[in-house]
């Protein structure tokens, strides 16, 4: 495997948004347990995968667009404004790449970032250990830290260009 980290280029082979040192220096600021023991080869793995993740689950919905049609990730990106501020098109943002880690830590956790979804449980029993979950609960398991930390760079309801109209009462 080439591990390809996107530099703010638009490189058309970049697999990953965080590099290795990138990840370590995150995990090692948090104090996270487990990381550093794990190669560099799994440290790599684990962050093309939570590439692989994040593009699956935010790529329609990031301001702003790619800078080349040959680019192989979403990032980097113009005609993002952040807080009232033009970011720049040759950059990656530090909350994508801190994303990426913390994506790549659950997934060196033996966690599976996309999991495939299949019949709801309404009711299973076991011995005496009985689950049930809600009517109509959505499965599929959320991130919410991850979600915050990107939420800056998504396109928000007001500018989607959906205008929402009231009917007239009559």
């Amino acid at each position: 495997m080439a591990f390809v980290v996107e530099t703010g280029a638009g490189l058309s082979n970049a697999n990953s948004y965080a590099s290795v040192s990138a990840a370590d220096s995150y995990v090692a600021d948090r104090g996270i347990a487990g990381w550093t023991a794990l190669s560099s080869t799994i440290k790599q793995q684990c962050l093309v995968n939570a590439t692989d993740y994040l593009e699956a689950t935010y790529r329609g919905a990031w301001k702003g667009n790619r800078v080349s049609e040959t680019q192989s990730l979403s990032w980097p990106r113009y005609n993002v404004i952040v807080d009232g501020f033009n970011f720049p098109a040759n950059l990656v943002p530090t909350q994508v790449i801190n994303a990426c880690v913390e994506m790549a830590i659950r997934a060196s956790l033996g966690e599976t970032l996309l999991a495939d979804q299949g019949q709801r449980v309404r009711r299973e029993k076991i011995d005496v250990i009985e689950v049930e979950y809600q009517d109509y609960s959505d499965p599929t398991q959320r991130y919410p830290l991850v979600n915050r930390m990107v939420m800056p760079y998504l396109i928000s309801a007001s500018e989607s260009g959906f205008a929402v109209v009231r009917p007239l009462r009559t």
